[in-house]
């Protein structure tokens, strides 16, 4: 078992702002993901003004049929003045998720895969749009780390999928 705490919760909506990676899972695998997570964990070090939690954030939207949009932010309660043009201010919706536990060192594609057989069992999908097409069994995900300035790869993290009750 590569997760714990496993539970569905109503989450409020967030703003955040995002450094924003489009590519191949090829590429992501060759550490273009982390070139934008380590982008963002320097920026984010350096905004006094910025308001934000000190957690770190991971948004993977599976829009491309052989690779994803990743977005490395920062929760923000206002849009901070003077950001890089490559910075993206988003908005995440109120949902319903499920949310989980990642444990560290263990394997991630473990651990999205007993997510999406949690899901199903429940009789939840994962919420999808018209806007993009669908091209992963989950095709919005969540990571929270609660440390900025530790590596992904050296801590666990929260994950988080949006999800809709199944109606037959």
């Amino acid at each position: 078992m590569a997760l714990s705490a496993a539970r569905f919760e109503e989450h409020e909506g967030f703003t955040a702002v995002a450094f924003v990676w489009q590519g191949t899972f090829e590429e992501a695998f060759h550490g273009e993901v982390h070139k934008t997570i380590k982008k963002m964990q320097t920026w984010a070090k350096e905004q006094e003004s910025l308001k934000q939690d000190n957690a770190l954030l991971g948004l993977s939207v599976h829009n491309l049929e052989d690779g994803f949009s990743y977005y490395s932010a920062v929760k923000a309660n206002w849009k901070p003045e003077n950001v890089p043009a490559d910075m993206e201010w988003i908005e995440v919706p109120a949902h319903t998720y499920f949310v989980c536990d990642h444990i560290a060192g263990t394997d991630i594609n473990e651990t999205y895969k007993e997510v999406a057989e949690r899901i199903k069992a429940r009789d939840y999908r994962p919420y999808i749009t018209v806007e993009y097409p669908v091209f992963d069994e989950l095709p919005f995900k969540i990571e929270v780390y609660d440390k900025i300035d530790v590596p992904r790869t050296e801590q666990g993290f929260h994950i988080m999928i949006p999800v809709v009750k199944h109606l037959e």
